[in-house]
């Protein structure tokens, strides 16, 4: 397991409570805000998921293309991606992980082994690839090469996947797994309990992997019911929400920090 996430989970357990892992658009609205973004969210959070903006996604609501397109007018990239989380992490005081959230098109057209080598330079703590396939030699790739330096390979499991396709994505999961709470868009919803349970429930079965819930979860209310069945929860619509609604207000990190602080408080696992 990657050290950070270990420390985060141990951290938390110890604690009793679950993680909160929240997610921002990389440079929504721009460099230097999306900057102050990510610190804001690295004392709040107890990881942070940075999306590479991507113009042809096939899991975000209008809600995270519009993060996507403000990006992409701002000129960002994967190499300038790269750039931001690596300033980031060397200026906050504090082992907070970071991964970046993207699809297999980018990483491909990037070069699988250069991708893996950037994200180690960069202090890139994990990979989630929305919509990648175990079975595809891209993705054996780069799960090998995730593997070599000790970067989280994030997998997702949804609805819709039976306990063999789940058997099969725990072989190339490391350091925690990804719940998808329904089938469908990002934010589209409301966070899916029962399918949390059933998927928990299969996973629980077949590993001790630590579990994180994302889809649907907007409210202290969602974050503690997901917390009773899983080890995190993840926060992203409810965050890029906020940005595009306050993208030129100078108050946008500060009104970030008081929707994060009140989401922790469902994270406790006592009640």
């Amino acid at each position: 397991m990657n050290k950070n996430f270990q420390e985060m989970f141990a951290k938390a357990k110890q604690e009793k409570r679950g993680s909160l892992i929240g997610f921002a658009t990389g440079m929504d609205p721009n460099y230097k805000t999306s900057k102050k973004i990510l610190i804001e969210m690295s004392k709040h959070c107890g990881a942070v998921e940075v999306g590479i903006p991507f113009n042809t996604s096939t899991s975000d609501s209008a809600t995270i293309m519009d993060a996507n397109m403000r990006a992409i007018k701002a000129g960002a990239n994967t190499e300038k991606i790269f750039k931001l989380i690596k300033e980031v992490k060397s200026e906050i005081k504090n082992n907070v992980p970071f991964l970046i959230m993207t699809y297999m098109n980018p990483v491909y057209r990037y070069s699988i082994k250069k991708f893996a080598k950037k994200c180690k330079t960069s202090n890139v703590d994990g990979l989630i690839i929305v919509d990648s396939n175990n079975n595809s030699p891209e993705d054996k790739e780069l799960s090998k090469e995730l593997k070599k330096i000790n970067v989280a390979y994030v997998k997702l499991v949804a609805p819709t996947n039976d306990e063999a396709f789940i058997k099969e994505t725990l072989k190339k999961c490391s350091s925690w797994i990804y719940v998808v709470s329904y089938a469908g868009l990002t934010g589209s919803k409301q966070v899916n309990l029962g399918n949390v349970k059933k998927i928990s429930k299969l996973i629980r079965k077949n590993s001790k992997i630590p579990i994180g819930v994302g889809f649907g979860i907007r409210t202290k209310s969602d974050v503690s019911k997901v917390i009773k069945i899983a080890d995190a929860t993840i926060v992203g619509s409810g965050i890029v929400d906020i940005v595009g609604k306050n993208s030129k207000n100078h108050n946008l990190t500060k009104k970030i920090g008081s929707y994060l602080k009140n989401l922790k408080k469902g994270l406790n696992k006592q009640r």
